[in-house]
């Protein structure tokens, strides 16, 4: 018996940057994020052999991350046998595009659905959750909202009901597809010793508020401009950090941020929003988004650039 789930990456426009609780991953703020259609993590399990077992894109991977994660299902599930996880990533691994989320979700999808676990998203979100925070937005499409809570019951995320006909689109500037040198769980323990961190909880705390009222008038521009402050803010966090400060940002990375800020200068709208990685996602509307790709293929001819569409919510085989 093979059971499969698919998940699609989001990309929070208010970030999730910070854990108050390490053992169930909860964060220090809650998020909203967007679904991609075009980056989703398509995951299969199998029981079989003694231990658990990863094979990423048809390669053998580390499984202890996996296996620890498989634990916590057991735990909270009752015990199944071992599992070989067979996930097919169709967004690049670690480099800040959400990857993580999409594979701890159809992840957890996969298992529940291979022991009949009849679960609600919500509760689908929590047990994610354990395994990468952001996996807790990927079971729902279009916009999520993701709620800090106050322990292992409470912090969930749940679907934003935004307006369906918001036509917006991420132009995906794709500097590196390699894993990151810094991954996200110590980024943010860094970022955590920064004197400015406390008014960075606050200050997203209200671009939360200002960021669903935004969706809800389906306010593009006002999207964007939120999220690339609330983008901003967190990776500066990285730079004043006390214990080893850091930066995911590249001479690339510096290129487009320049060229967003020129486009909108020249009227189109552009916004730009950054995960823990060099990558770049240009908020836009649909209508501008071959424009904007067409300047940066002039601009910078040897980064991949995709477009990214509103994405749908998890999905079984």
């Amino acid at each position: 018996m093979t059971s499969t789930a698919t998940a699609h990456t989001n990309i929070a426009f208010i970030k999730y940057w910070g854990k108050k609780d390490t053992l169930f991953n909860l964060p220090t703020t809650s998020s909203i994020s967007l679904t991609l259609n075009e980056f989703y993590t398509k995951t299969s399990v199998t029981q079989s052999g003694e231990t658990d077992q990863l094979i990423i894109n048809d390669t053998p991977a580390d499984s202890r991350r996996i296996h620890h994660f498989l634990n916590i299902l057991r735990e909270n599930l009752g015990d199944f046998p071992a599992l070989t996880v067979n996930s097919h990533n169709h967004v690049p691994t670690s480099a800040g595009l959400a990857s993580s989320a999409s594979a701890f979700a159809s992840l957890t999808a996969a298992v529940t659905k291979d022991i009949g676990a009849d679960l609600s998203l919500s509760q689908l979100s929590r047990l994610a959750r354990r395994g990468s925070g952001s996996a807790s937005r990927s079971f729902y499409d279009h916009f999520a909202i993701w709620h800090e809570g106050i322990d292992d019951q409470s912090s969930f995320a749940e679907s934003l009901n935004a307006p369906a006909n918001l036509p917006i689109a991420l132009v995906v500037a794709e500097i590196s597809s390699s894993a990151k040198k810094i991954g996200s769980t110590e980024g943010m323990n860094r970022a955590m010793t920064s004197p400015n961190y406390g008014t960075w909880v606050k200050n997203s705390a209200d671009q939360l508020i200002d960021m669903k009222r935004a969706i809800e008038n389906v306010d593009i521009e006002k999207i964007g401009a939120i999220a690339e402050a609330n983008a901003l803010s967190m990776h500066a966090l990285n730079l004043t950090a006390k214990r080893q400060p850091f930066t995911y940002f590249t001479s690339e990375t510096q290129q487009v941020l320049a060229l967003v800020r020129r486009l909108r200068k020249q009227g189109i709208l552009a916004f730009a929003t950054l995960d823990a990685g060099p990558n770049v996602k240009i908020i836009t509307h649909l209508e501008s988004a071959q424009q904007i790709i067409k300047e940066l293929n002039i601009t910078m001819p040897d980064i991949s650039v995709k477009i990214a569409t509103s994405g749908p919510g998890i999905s079984y085989d």
